[in-house]
């Protein structure tokens, strides 16, 4: 049977979804994907993946999105696709409409983290709570990766507990495990990245680099904590995408101009080693307004790093408190500083929470229990698998 991925951009595609497309395309499924245009699509149609390139915005732009819903129909009345399969909130809108409007049979949405929260104005969470609710309507799953989005979804009426099920998220924790990581290897990328020898302890973040992932709150504390460890040093792991709302990073690398600090912060742009890179730190933060179930999260915790975020949905159920790691109010870096600290001046329970969190990431975010999930959802829905 013939399934296609619909997403936004290339980043997504690779990073998030390579792993259940290989999963899919093992157990006999054909699997394709359509994105925006990006350098990304010819290296991953080197490796063998079949990417429709068609522009897909990431904001909502009537003249730019029905062109979209057009050639998404286009391609898949062309292809005859078995089941659509789309992700990230503007695409998977898009998408949805597109494969209704094509007569597809199947239609699944993958919420990564719904857009609308607590935190949002009434106003704005009503528009997008709406918009949720009335394009579930066309969709036969919706799958979400956290269970309070789960409960959100049911209880606020976007779906039926039939219609909305838990997907959850999930990393290979053999590629993610610190003990693969040498001394050796760990002094060659500190070289390679020009941090001093003499620099640490070491704080590390990875993902998308926007204002809503909370860089201004993490200089902030970074800035104070350096009262107290005046070598601390932050790796930055990612990099900011062409296709983002705003133009963000130009103005955080101004601030951390300002707050003196060029000499401690390193970006490292988008890399394929994040788990090794993870191996130089001592702290994982992600300080976060807004998440699904996030997978950075999970990766630092399965390479044992205590862990600093948010409590916020998704973080808080990734992390438990007091046990892998710390949760903060969001948008407070005075919050954030302490956290951190606590953490860096007791080793012990650096060590305590890295442990339990490797634990937990192999006992519940093994990322076969979600395609043994996924795989379920599809055969509910009539596909068949080798």
């Amino acid at each position: 049977m013939k399934v296609l991925h619909v997403c936004a951009v290339a980043f997504g595609l690779e990073t998030l979804l390579l792993p259940q497309i290989d999963y899919l395309r093992k157990r006999g499924l054909s699997v394709e994907a359509a994105c925006s245009p990006d350098p990304r699509v010819e290296r991953l149609r080197a490796r063998g993946y079949t990417i429709h390139e068609i522009q897909i915005d990431r904001k909502i732009s009537p003249l730019p999105n029905s062109r979209t819903v057009m050639e998404l129909g286009k391609l898949m009345r062309a292809q005859h696709y078995d089941l659509v399969h789309t992700h990230a909130p503007v695409a998977s809108a898009l998408g949805r409409v597109a494969a209704k409007l094509a007569g597809i049979q199947r239609i699944v949405y993958t919420a990564h983290g719904f857009y609308f929260h607590d935190d949002m104005p009434r106003h704005q969470y009503a528009l997008y709570h709406g918009v949720e609710k009335s394009i579930a309507r066309i969709t036969d799953r919706v799958l979400v990766q956290s269970q309070e989005d789960f409960d959100t979804a049911v209880t606020t009426g976007i779906g039926s507990a039939e219609k909305i099920r838990y997907l959850g998220n999930g990393i290979d924790v053999a590629r993610f495990d610190g003990a693969a990581v040498s001394a050796e290897r760990r002094a060659q990328l500190r070289t390679e990245l020009r941090v001093p020898d003499h620099h640490g302890p070491i704080l590390g973040i990875t993902g998308r680099i926007t204002e809503e992932k909370g860089f201004g709150e993490l200089i902030e504390a970074m800035s104070e904590l350096r009262e107290d460890f005046p070598e601390a040093h932050l790796i930055v792991i990612g990099g900011q995408l062409s296709t983002e709302r705003d133009a963000f990073q130009a103005r955080l690398v101004d601030v951390i101009g300002e707050r003196g600090l060029d000499s401690h912060v390193t970006f490292t742009g988008f890399r394929d080693d994040v788990q090794e890179l993870l191996g130089l730190l001592d702290v994982f933060v992600l300080p976060s307004y807004r998440e699904g179930l996030p997978r950075s999260v999970l990766e630092a915790m399965a390479m044992a790093l205590p862990v600093v975020a948010t409590r916020i949905r998704g973080c808080r159920e990734a992390v438990v408190d007091q046990v892998t790691g710390l949760l903060v109010p969001a948008r407070d870096g005075g919050a954030l500083k302490r956290a951190i600290t606590e953490i860096l001046s007791d080793p012990a329970l650096a060590q305590r929470f890295g442990k339990a969190g490797r634990e937990r990431v192999v006992s519940t975010f093994d990322e076969r229990f979600v395609f043994a999930r996924l795989e379920n959802y599809y055969r509910e829905l009539g596909v068949s698998f080798e």
